[in-house]
């Protein structure tokens, strides 16, 4: 798929230059904008407009630097904008191996207590010993009680539904 060519790409120019943590902040802020403005990858990815007039819109609001604007005038220029969710979720993927980082989406019934993040944490750090782990919390009021772990399409559960589930197939 395409998208792996374009994160491979920037992925190498940012680690020439040492910005990974950089080009994760740039991405960060681009993702914000589409989130809060989703017609904006149609209008970017459409051939209706200029795309010079596009990438002059995007310097002017002056949010990206030079190395991230010339990645979304190749975006553009080929019309793949549309592609974006892909490429800063392989993205993700890629500079968190390279920064040795576990993201783990954590699901739970109601917001977990830093003390309970760090009991998780010494959990499974024996799994993941070259890794820093870190969680993206999520709440799920269906959970009932408990936690569910996903990390690299992988899940983990610990929840009184679970629990009941496995009671209920046992009976």
């Amino acid at each position: 798929m395409i998208f792996y060519t374009y994160v491979d790409i920037l992925f190498n120019i940012a680690k020439k230059d040492n910005q990974i943590d950089h080009i994760n902040e740039q991405f960060a802020v681009l993702m914000t904008l589409i989130d809060s403005n989703p017609e904006w990858v149609t209008t970017l990815d459409t051939p209706v407009f200029n795309n010079e007039k596009k990438f002059e819109l995007l310097k002017q609001l002056k949010l990206f630097d030079d190395t991230f604007l010339k990645f979304l005038l190749v975006l553009i220029r080929n019309r793949h904008v549309r592609l974006i969710n892909d490429i800063y979720n392989e993205w993700l993927v890629k500079s968190r191996q390279e920064q040795r980082i576990a993201f783990i989406q954590l699901y739970s019934a109601k917001k977990p207590t830093k003390a309970i993040l760090e009991g998780i944490r010494e959990d499974i750090q024996p799994l993941m010993p070259d890794l820093k782990i870190e969680f993206n919390v999520h709440l799920d009021p269906t959970l009932i009680r408990g936690i569910r772990l996903y990390y690299q399409g992988r899940s983990l559960e610990r929840s009184m539904k679970r629990e009941l589930f496995d009671m209920a197939n046992s009976l």
